[in-house]
């Protein structure tokens, strides 16, 4: 099957310039919605693989009613609404309808418990809450004051009950679309505000002649996260189709992109999990043509050869974008994270701010040309923001070395966190977390490395008890902590390494910090054995 691209190094203006974009009225996806549903209004948009689908026409008639109900229901332009829905049909209509009702949006992970929870239900302001019935008990048990959660059914039948009235405006590119929330890895998550103007920068990451309303896009990636959004915003812009499932799973990617025709997809955080299994002779009987890929050269190469499919990189950030991308790579290009697009500047510094050569390694700034093209802060927090944003400069906290011809690596982060499958933890927030427990006495999480999941997640813990059983430990932890932050291994152990100030000195764990001896939780075990890709990687990933 040929599908290869060809394409030059350095596409058109037309292809992509963020600086045009991210102002574009008619790009703003709302108002994109109601041009695609006059002139392709029976064409297929959203689409699950469970089976239910809508037209363009009928997306854009369900986003007005459901902002005329959101009126009814007293919520006005500014107020704030969270959606605890997994991705779905429904969450993109309610984030399209909260748009053109002025309400700003909150998207929160289903799956958060305790603390974590609680924090976003405090700090998002949210005044309405809509859930499917199955996880309203875990709202309830959050005791979240002044909250009203709604339960609503697939399909939002308790949102499409007022008429579909036409706005007298849709929204602007300086509206704002969403407000996201971090990962918390330098401290509790904060909520980034999201214009329509950022979300307008993320077309032609991918060159818009790369694509056209022939191509459809896999998503199976949750709302909570930017690229949980990304594909809408590219298939509106050509008038593509968009396929979802509420949960990515490595064992029905594949059967998943030939059912539907997927020609483009982000695979990042499951790359090394499909690459796992033995190579077959119909690994390039697929549709996918053009895909972003991880950070992995190596992987990314790979993918191309063994499933014809050309990928692209890019770097950025919940608050920046995407700035950097790489579009070609090859033995020459694949350590590179990429080069700048059009519209953004960057530098290297050290860690008094000053700008460093090339091949010498500091913490990345990123300044856009339009203030626009970023976040536009921090959900009430100026002071957060303004540590962030300097002189329009945007402090990304990652260590990058740059050459001579503008080539831009990831060398690592500077902050603390610990990455699994794409996903940020923030090692003092879990670590707050754990140490609740009456059993503990001190604690520390590390990132241990993993091929398949980047890195996977190892508590150490010092008892607080005589015996401390790791077992029960981790079925309390269990309840607590959201699935991807729970601890992959653990090693009970007599004391922890500190600092001269009496914090844990993690520079000296290396005789601690290795997966050999520990316990491996049963949900680790669970995970690799329920999917055969993922066991197959993780055979291939003890140390």
């Amino acid at each position: 099957m040929h599908k290869r691209i060809e394409a030059s190094g350095n596409p058109s203006e037309h292809d992509d310039d963020p600086t045009v974009s991210a102002l574009d009225p008619t790009r703003v996806l709302p108002t994109r919605m109601a041009y695609l549903a006059r002139i392709q209004t029976e064409r297929i948009f959203l689409q699950e693989v469970s089976g239910p689908s809508l037209t363009f026409g009928e997306c854009h008639d369900r986003m007005l009613r459901i902002a005329a109900c959101l009126r009814q229901l007293g919520l006005q332009r500014g107020d704030r609404l969270l959606s605890f829905l997994p991705s779905s049909i429904d969450a993109h209509l309610l984030w399209m309808g909260s748009a053109c009702a002025g309400v700003w949006e909150v998207s929160s992970n289903p799956e958060l418990r305790g603390e974590f929870l609680r924090h976003i239900l405090r700090a998002c302001g949210a005044r309405v809450c809509f859930a499917r019935p199955e996880h309203s008990d875990v709202l309830a048990a959050a005791r979240a004051a002044g909250l009203q959660t709604i339960e609503v059914d697939r399909g939002l039948p308790c949102l499409l009950d007022a008429p579909a009235h036409a706005l007298e405006r849709y929204p602007q590119a300086t509206d704002v679309a969403t407000v996201i929330y971090t990962s918390g890895t330098t401290g509790p998550a904060k909520g980034v505000i999201l214009s329509w103007a950022q979300m307008n920068t993320y077309i032609g990451r991918i060159p818009r002649s790369w694509l056209s309303d022939a191509d459809v896009a896999y998503s199976p990636w949750p709302m909570f996260h930017v690229t949980g959004r990304t594909q809408l915003i590219t298939m509106a812009d050509v008038g593509g189709r968009v396929v979802l499932r509420e949960k990515p799973s490595v064992s029905e990617f594949w059967q998943d992109v030939r059912r539907h025709g997927c020609t483009t997809s982000t695979i990042a955080p499951i790359l090394a999990l499909l690459l796992a299994p033995p190579e077959s002779p119909d690994d390039r009987d697929n549709p996918l043509r053009v895909c972003f890929g991880s950070t992995s050269g190596t992987h990314n190469m790979r993918c191309e050869e063994r499933f014809g499919i050309r990928m692209v990189t890019s770097y950025g950030s919940t608050e920046l974008g995407f700035p950097i991308v790489n579009r070609d790579i090859n033995v020459h290009t694949m350590q590179y994270t990429g080069w700048l697009r059009a519209g953004y500047e960057a530098r290297i510094v050290d860690e008094a701010g000053h700008e460093l050569g090339p091949a010498e390694v500091g913490e990345l700034h990123v300044r856009p040309a339009r203030r626009e093209m970023m976040m536009v802060g921090y959900l009430d927090q100026p002071e957060a923001t303004a540590q962030a944003i300097v002189d329009g400069w945007y402090h990304t906290g990652d260590a990058c070395v740059r050459d001579q011809h503008g080539g831009i690596r990831f060398v690592g982060r500077l902050r603390e966190t610990i990455r699994r499958f794409g996903e940020n933890i923030s090692a003092t927030a879990l670590e707050a977390v754990i140490l609740e427990d009456d059993g503990i006495a001190e604690c520390c999480v590390v990132g241990v490395r993993s091929e398949a999941a980047g890195q996977e997640i190892l508590l150490l813990v010092t008892s607080a008890r005589d015996a401390l059983s790791v077992e029960q430990l981790y079925a309390r932890l269990a309840e607590r902590l959201p699935r991807h932050m729970c601890p992959a291994y653990i090693r009970v152990v007599d004391a922890l390494p500190k600092t001269p100030t009496g914090k844990v000195n993690k520079t000296a764990l290396a005789h601690l910090a290795g997966k050999e001896g520990a316990w491996v939780s049963p949900a680790s075990v669970e995970r690799h054995s329920s999917d055969p890709a993922a066991a197959a990687a993780a055979g291939s990933n003890d140390e």
